[in-house]
């Protein structure tokens, strides 16, 4: 899984198509507002939009 900082610890699967992503990217953005490491992305294994959890602690938010 390139562009992760480390293992993932739990996967919140959402879907595929556009509510299902801006839902993802929401849940993310509230998980780094609660200072849990979190990323939304689009993966065919997990079922469309998913957001990771990550294990590791917050350095900087990823941007892109």
């Amino acid at each position: 899984m390139s562009g992760l900082v480390g293992p993932v610890a739990r996967v919140l699967r959402y879907g595929t198509g556009p509510a299902a992503r801006r839902a993802a990217a929401e849940e993310a953005d509230r998980l780094w507002a609660r200072g849990i490491a979190a990323r939304a992305v689009f993966r065919p294994e997990h079922g469309g939009w998913a957001v990771l959890v990550l294990t590791t602690p917050i350095r900087k938010r990823p941007r892109g």
